[in-house]
């Protein structure tokens, strides 16, 4: 999918990671972003989502080859609808399988990192960026969801 020519500044581009371990429980920083969140790769106009997502894995969490889903969030903001700068994004968001021990692992890397289950998710669905993310887990952990590209807006 190309993105919507955008002139100068160039896109605000963004991967988010849905990290899911065996046990469905999706890791969440709460330590360094003012809040819950999924970790995110920031990427400069041309890169390539899937690739710096891959990249970013490996040299954060050691994760040398991430399981993807085949499931994968897209959302494409407009200038004026820009609430967090003056020109429009672009996210995609991936959905990775990870064991218990690359999570373990990614929590004794990373303090402030914790694994919330489906239903923890839902109770506190309005404290975790970006919204929708808990949808998006909770429909990929309970297979309502299909596979492929899903608009997220």
């Amino acid at each position: 999918m190309d993105d919507a020519y955008v002139p100068w500044p160039r896109f605000d581009r963004r991967a988010f990671l849905l990290l899911l371990d065996d046990q469905q429980r999706l890791l969440l920083c709460g330590a360094c972003c003012r809040g819950w969140t999924v970790p995110q790769v920031r990427l400069d106009a041309g890169a390539d989502y899937l690739a710096h997502a891959t990249h970013f894995l490996r040299q954060r969490f050691g994760i040398q080859s991430p399981q993807f889903a085949s499931l994968y969030g897209l959302h494409q903001s407009r200038r004026e609808d820009s609430w967090e700068s003056d020109r429009a994004t672009a996210s995609r968001v991936f959905i990775v399988r990870i064991t218990d021990e690359q999570s373990a692992g990614m929590q004794r890397i990373a303090s402030g990192h914790e694994l919330w289950t489906a239903s923890q998710l839902r109770r506190q669905r309005r404290k975790i960026f970006p919204e929708g993310v808990v949808l998006l887990v909770v429909g990929f952990i309970e297979g309502w969801l299909p596979d492929g590209p899903l608009g997220l807006s």
